[in-house]
């Protein structure tokens, strides 16, 4: 070989190689600003991935502190509800006519403060967390009023908590406006779900207190509880609307304008429901539903349980926590295999009415447990379908740019007709002959025979089951002939 062509060869590949180093570093620049911009990226999801966390998990945020209130406020109120004839007894009410027209007071009261406080929060001059303070402290006031006032303050603590206790309301619009649409499901879960648990908790520790500390005790410390949500909202919901800006009313003014709108136009809501004759089917059960289930109810009645089961007084409330969780057992694992198992939410009505008609007539057995094990668990289960079934139907039949017209509609018709329920109950206790020479301290004048009041119910739910089937059921025939239609057309 050549020498000089060797050291040619050399001197070419010696400049190559000093070509190739010195591009090296902007090769190597350019793959450190790619990571530098990587890691960035990450840093940056990472933060926002660190404020969402702490955002969820931080007590003052409203999807956290908003259900710690509710449940506050629940637990309190299921301390007294379910011992609620005792301190009617304590104040002087004596017949069960009193009592029902105590009930329709209250029911007549939750429409009249639903609308008030709705216009008055609508037109700005009271904000949310004013209201929640309102039905807090008037809660408070009146289950004192309970414990310790006689019949005239007994009157006016249920005309009382009727107008302000707007609790639910008011914590669903705040979540509502702090929440995503993507989000909005899971944190009104866990509000309703912090309701449940005050409820399966609440009725079975006012039974301890009343039976073991003193019989003002559940009141008392519920009015203490209410007291205490004060001072917490305080605390934890900072602003006029909570902690963040999220609630702010700025921030919807065309919604809130839209919503005075729905609320103040009450005959064009119910026209909305009835654009169909599904959707007023759907409405009419809804109705007819909660009227039935109120004026069936026994909860309230002087001794049912004391008479039927023989059983002291305070196990009301041990009896009250075991019912909610048999509801929320169902709620958690038994609506969907439900549904399926009956093919659709109208069967799923009709069978459930049925189910419970059924188990009411099931209870003139007088087996405690019987009632525990087996119709307990039925009228459960019965209730809850119905409820969920009804409701999901409403969702899917109402048109989506009017479902908040139909659910005002809806709530305003459920409240009217709860009204009527103590007029009723009154009539069929006339009916049926109150039983006034019994030593029962327990007993209100003018309770019917607990058997006899069972018979009337099941009767009742008879007829509701009736009447489900032939709203729903022809509407359901002809919802699947129309998707075998559009099946062949497709």
């Amino acid at each position: 070989m050549d020498p000089s062509t060797s050291s040619s060869n050399i001197s070419a590949r010696a400049s190559s190689i000093a070509r190739r180093k010195r591009s090296l570093p902007n090769i190597d620049s350019s793959l450190e600003s790619c990571f530098e911009n990587d890691d960035g990226k990450n840093k940056e999801v990472a933060n926002e991935n660190n404020n969402e966390t702490s955002s969820s998990i931080s007590i003052f945020s409203p999807v956290v502190s908003l259900p710690l209130l509710v449940f506050i406020d629940m637990f309190a109120v299921a301390l007294v509800v379910p011992l609620l004839f005792q301190y009617y007894k304590h104040a002087g009410v004596t017949s069960a006519t009193q009592r029902e027209l105590l009930s329709s007071v209250f029911s007549a009261s939750q429409i009249v403060g639903g609308i008030l406080l709705g216009a008055l929060t609508d037109a700005g001059i009271l904000g949310k967390k004013t209201v929640l303070f309102v039905s807090f402290g008037g809660s408070a006031l009146a289950y004192l009023m309970i414990t310790y006032g006689g019949f005239a303050a007994l009157v006016l603590s249920r005309i009382m908590v009727g107008l302000v206790k707007q609790t639910m309301t008011i914590t669903t619009s705040m979540l509502t406006q702090c929440t995503t649409k993507e989000s909005r499901a899971k944190h009104m879960g866990r509000l309703e779900s912090s309701a449940t648990a005050a409820w399966i908790l609440g009725p079975s520790t006012g039974a301890v207190l009343f039976k073991y500390v003193d019989q003002k005790a559940p009141a008392l410390l519920a009015s203490s509880l209410f007291v205490l949500n004060i001072f917490l909202g305080m605390f934890l919901l900072q602003g006029e609307n909570g902690n963040s800006d999220c609630m702010e009313p700025s921030s919807k003014e065309n919604d809130n304008k839209k919503e005075k709108r729905n609320k103040s136009n009450f005959m064009g809501n119910l026209k909305t429901c009835f654009t169909s004759r599904s959707l007023g089917a759907v409405i009419v059960c809804l109705v007819l539903f909660g009227w039935m289930y109120r004026t069936t109810s026994y909860s309230n009645m002087g001794s049912y349980y004391e008479d039927m089961y023989r059983v002291e007084t305070h196990t009301r409330g041990y009896i009250q926590s075991y019912q909610r969780t048999l509801s929320f057992v169902v709620q958690s694992a038994l609506i969907g295999p439900v549904l399926k198992r009956m093919g659709g939410e109208s069967r799923t009505v009709v069978f459930a009415a049925g189910l419970l008609a059924a188990a009411t007539f099931l209870e003139t057995q007088r087996n405690f447990p019987l009632f525990v094990s087996i119709l307990s668990p039925a009228i459960a289960l019965s209730t809850t379908m119905m409820s969920v079934s009804l409701r999901s139907l409403l969702t899917q039949l109402a048109p989506q740019d009017a479902i908040f017209s139909i659910f005002a509609a809806l709530d305003v018709l459920q409240n009217a007709s709860a009204v009527t329920v103590p007029f009723y109950r009154t009539f069929l206790f006339q009916l049926l002959g109150g039983r006034n020479d019994d030593n029962n301290d327990a007993r209100m004048e003018g309770d019917p025979d607990p058997v006899q009041w069972v018979i009337t119910s099941g009767i009742h739910w008879t007829l509701a089951t009736v009447l489900m089937g032939l709203l729903l059921l022809p509407m359901r025939n002809k919802t699947s002939l129309t998707s075998r239609v559009e099946n062949k057309k497709s």
